[in-house]
């Protein structure tokens, strides 16, 4: 059976308060008659504990568990009770169902003299709780190590679509460029003057240049 601490505290509290039998002596007086040995005790149901009163009491009576040789009490069924050689007892559904292991012990609460019963057992049909089990995991720390981190670090740039210039594009594009004349005009040719002839030629020569030495001297 599994306790938990504070119900083995409370136990334990209530086990200090009855009078603890004088284990320097042997086992003596008050013979239990019932539960008799192996007997099996039905368990929520109103049982009557009988025993041959022999000491002046009142008496306690414990209940006790475990083998023979090493029984431990585990519920105070009565701190004290009238000396009268029964008290009446309903075994808790909470009790392990066991064909034996159970036992039970009454002290004097005067003299301090005790008697054990034969071991019986508890007879319970009623379905256990079930036990809650509590399982503790350590786990240790990895042992550190120098570790480079390296982080890269990935930027994703959305795709975009440029805008196109809008408007009205000009329906045409004029490039100035030289263009050769269609066609050339030949500089006049100049004319050779005819060969001398006599002196009607000198004199139209003379004459010329007077004209020109004239516009000459009006110019100064």
């Amino acid at each position: 059976m599994k306790f938990t601490a504070a119900v083995f505290t409370a136990l334990v509290a209530v086990v200090a308060a009855v009078r603890q039998p004088d284990y320097s002596k042997p086992p003596h007086g008050n013979p239990i008659a019932l539960p008799g040995l192996a007997e099996q005790v039905p368990a929520g149901q109103e049982y009557t504990i009988t025993w041959t009163p022999t000491s002046p009491g009142p008496v306690s009576i414990q209940l006790l568990r475990g083998p023979s040789e090493n029984v431990v009490p585990i519920q105070v069924l009565t701190p004290s009770t009238p000396n009268t050689g029964s008290f009446k007892w309903t075994p808790s559904l909470s009790l392990e169902a066991d064909v034996s292991r159970y036992g039970l012990l009454i002290v004097d609460e005067t003299t301090g003299e005790y008697q054990w019963s034969t071991q019986f057992g508890i007879k319970n049909d009623a379905p256990q709780q079930p036990t809650l089990s509590v399982t503790r995991t350590v786990i240790e720390p990895p042992q550190s190590t120098n570790t480079d981190v390296v982080t890269i670090t990935t930027t994703i740039c959305e795709e975009t679509t440029a805008p196109y210039p809008t408007g009205t594009a000009p329906g045409t594009i004029s490039s100035v460029w030289p263009t050769a004349p269609t066609s050339y005009r030949a500089s006049p040719t100049p004319t050779i003057p005819p060969p001398f002839e006599g002196a009607a030629g000198r004199n139209a020569i003379s004459l010329g240049g007077a004209f020109v030495a004239l516009a000459a001297v009006f110019a100064f």
